[in-house]
């Protein structure tokens, strides 16, 4: 097992460790945030026939050689309806938006271009010009298009698509199963008054939220206390899952039994700590085909290192190009003491200022037990390892929160 390695060592190794589940088909209604599996293909033409995308009238371009012209109606043509009338010179159709242009018509001229109607007879004040509002077919997908290649997150917008391809049921990777299992023996639930010496368990129930904002299937989290056989009897609950969620008990201390359980019950590990703060007894392995996450008990630790390692994992279990949260690069607005030789996750404020200038700095104290420094961020300022100060006006790396926004500050 490697120990103290780097950052981009140990984020390396826990994308490489992880691959794609399996594809199963669902209903089109439940597919929004699932990931799709392989091409989608496109049957037909979008649209599949040409149509009118004003209410007016289907007409010849050619009959409008003048100002006004004066063409007889000879039929109506409403959205849903294919009429076998043709458009012959000297004619025009009714139609409304969305209807399938007839054969003949080559244009249509919107019905607030008509200045009179006399039974058959319409004046228009101007013609249009051939294709003029008219939808052709194929004009968004043509017949035989790849739309989308695979491995897309499928949003509101891409179910619409699927559904006027006609994909139902759709093809998708096996959504990720994540139990989180929270340890220590300070720890009671959120709704318990604490005693002395007690605090409420905050990771189970923000880590669940954060696998499930990953995409992955949570149905709760459980906890145990610093205790070798419950610790095991809650892992031995959990298998099966794709990933296990471990917070506390992955450090050096006396009552720290997570690894040792875990070896106990076979479990193999690639590395433990990592030169980064928080979270550097960070630890990484496999109990048969579950993939382990080992974080820190400190709250932030727990959820800066779950954002930035857990969220990893979730994507490509997926079957999605692993990127994270989105990274952007800004300027320092705060010179920052760190510890040369550690990646730093700094929790920190983004905003674009009256310049246009993307700015951050830091949420104040940044000590592993502060939770206020995760909810006042928008972002994780990533300070690389080498050297130990950060100068105001140094062009950072950071990664967006996924619960968060981007503000302009007020001018």
């Amino acid at each position: 097992m490697r120990t103290f390695i780097s950052f981009h060592e140990a984020l390396g190794t826990v994308l490489s460790a992880a691959s794609a589940l399996s594809v199963e088909e669902i209903p089109l209604k439940d597919a929004l945030g699932r990931t799709l599996a392989g091409a989608t293909i496109s049957a037909g033409p979008v649209p599949p026939f040409a149509s009118s995308a004003m209410d007016g009238f289907a007409v010849r371009a050619a009959d409008f050689e003048s100002e006004s012209t004066d063409l007889e109606n000879i039929g109506h043509i409403a959205a849903g309806a294919v009429s076998t009338i043709k458009v012959v010179p000297g004619t025009c159709i009714e139609i409304m938006t969305g209807a399938p242009t007839p054969e003949g018509c080559d244009a249509v001229a919107p019905v607030e271009w008509v200045t009179s109607r006399e039974g058959e007879r319409v004046v228009f004040k101007k013609g249009p010009t051939p294709g003029q509002h008219v939808r052709p077919a194929g004009e968004d997908v043509a017949k035989g298009d790849q739309v989308f290649s695979g491995g897309e997150r499928i949003t509101p917008a891409i179910i619409g698509m699927l559904a006027t391809l006609g994909v139902d049921p759709v093809p998708v990777i096996r959504q990720p199963i994540v139990a989180i299992l929270s340890t220590g023996d300070e720890v009671v639930l959120p709704a318990a008054q604490p005693r002395p010496g007690q605090i409420r368990n905050s990771n189970g129930p923000s880590l669940r939220e954060q696998a499930i904002m990953a995409g992955a299937k949570c149905d709760n989290w459980v906890h145990a206390p610093d205790d070798p056989v419950l610790i095991r009897a809650a892992i031995d609950e959990a298998k099966g899952v794709d990933l296990l969620v471990i917070s506390g008990g992955v450090s050096v201390g006396d009552h720290d039994h997570v690894k040792q359980v875990l070896r106990d019950a076979g479990a193999v590990f690639d590395f433990w700590k990592v030169r980064q703060r928080p979270g550097k007894p960070l630890a990484f392995g496999r109990l048969g085909n579950t993939l382990l996450l080992g974080l820190p008990g400190n709250p932030v630790s727990s959820a800066m290192c779950f954002e930035v390692y857990g969220r990893a994992l979730i994507e490509r279990l997926s079957g999605r190009a692993p990127t994270g949260n989105p990274t952007l690069k800004a300027v320092l607005g705060k010179e920052i003491k760190k510890v040369d030789g550690l990646h730093f996750f700094t929790r920190a404020i983004a905003e674009v200022d009256e310049e246009g200038v993307l700015r951050v700095k830091d949420t104040g104290p940044q000590r592993s037990n502060l939770y206020g420094s995760v909810v006042q961020a928008n972002c994780i300022l990533h300070l690389p390892e080498a050297g130990g100060y950060v100068r105001e006006g140094t062009l950072v790396t950071i990664e967006m929160l996924p619960w968060s926004k981007l503000y302009a500050s007020a001018p």
